[in-house]
This record gives structure tokens, sequence and C-alpha cells, in this order.
């Protein structure tokens, strides 16, 4: 499934249905990806401007980073939703069922690194929002909170499809380490956001 080619309509409705994949983890990805679309639009209505020249190099290549954070995003929904479909399926199999033995670790990996790659995207998104205030259209503060609240939600979002996967992981230093990682990045962008937010509301 190709949650790109989805229309929002189509997508509402997949996510909601009685079925493993798309789940939580693709519903963050997406999340931000409209979050960094939103933050996008804020940098649009902002070149061009006379009074805001000499940030439209800034603002141009901010931009071209919004852009590819949301493709990421979108291409980490997908790659959740594969690691998901994955790990769901070596469920079924008896704990010691050498297929499952074989593929169990690996499986975990991967349905703990997209979630985990999508915490650091929103936490480095939300740094690049945090100077948005002062070189951006003022007319679009509301735009530019509304980009970083969505952004902070997606980082939680994803924080909670790390943390349901790491009691599959044998290793205590490794799930203490994922786990803080996470943690990380979910704290750094609830302050990010309350900064951009008061930022706004100026």
């Amino acid at each position: 499934m190709e949650l790109q080619e989805l229309k929002v309509e189509s997508l509402l409705r997949t996510i909601g249905e009685k079925q493993p994949v798309p789940g939580g983890g693709a519903a963050a990805c997406v999340t931000a990806a409209i979050g960094l679309a939103a933050g996008r639009m804020v940098l649009a209505y902002s070149l061009g401007r006379a009074d805001l020249e000499s940030f439209e190099q800034d603002n141009t290549a901010a931009i071209q980073e919004l852009e590819a954070w949301r493709d990421e995003s979108m291409a980490l929904a997908e790659a959740d939703a594969k690691a998901f479909a994955v790990l769901s399926s070596l469920w079924k199999l008896p704990a010691d069922d050498p297929e499952r033995v074989a593929a169990w670790h690996p499986a975990v990996v991967a349905a703990i690194d997209a979630p985990l790659a999508m915490c650091r995207l929103c936490r480095n998104a939300c740094e690049l929002l945090a100077s948005l205030p002062g070189r951006t259209n003022p007319m679009l503060a509301s735009d530019l909170a509304v980009a970083a609240i969505l952004l902070q939600a997606a980082c939680a979002s994803a924080a909670w499809n790390v943390r349901i996967n790491l009691p599959s992981l044998d290793c205590d230093l490794e799930r203490a380490r994922l786990a803080g990682e996470a943690e990380d990045d979910v704290q750094r962008c609830r302050e990010l956001c309350a900064a951009i937010e008061q930022a706004c509301d100026q």
C-alpha cells in the first residue's frame, strides 16, 4: 500500500479499519508531513517580501529542508507499516519456530528504527521552525504555531511506537538507550514548540 497515493478520505478510512497496518506509526508520520507542509506554507508566504529580503536565502534553504523532511516522513510511514506487517506475521508463529527465531531481532529493530527516525526528524524540524519567528510573514504566525504543534504531536506519537516495541529486545542496555533517545527528542520538541507558540503570540 502506497500511503502517498491515497486521497485524504481514503487514508483516514484505511487507518480506521480493523487491520494491523497502517496504524499509529503511519498516523504519526502523516501528521508530521502535514506539519512540515504547514511550515513550508509559512515560508512560501515570506519569499519575495521587501521587508524580509535579507532572509530570502535562508528561507529558500529552509523550504528545501522542509520539503525533504516531508518526503522522508511519508517514506518512514511506509517503512513503519512494512516493519509492523513483518513483526505481526512473526507473532503468529510459535516462539520456537526457526523462522521466527531467525527473523525476530531484525524485525523488532526495524519496527523501532522507523519511529525513532521520525522522532529525530520532528526534533530537527522543530529546531528549524524555532528560527522562523522574526524572519517570516507575521500574518502566518498561527500557521507556524500549528506546524510546531503537529510536529510535537508526531514526535510524541512516534515515541510511543518506539516504547511499545522495546520489551521485545533482549538487551537491557539497548532498550534503555533507545528509550532515552526517543524521550530526549520528545522533550526537546515540547520545549521548542512552547517557545514557538510564545513567539507567535507576540
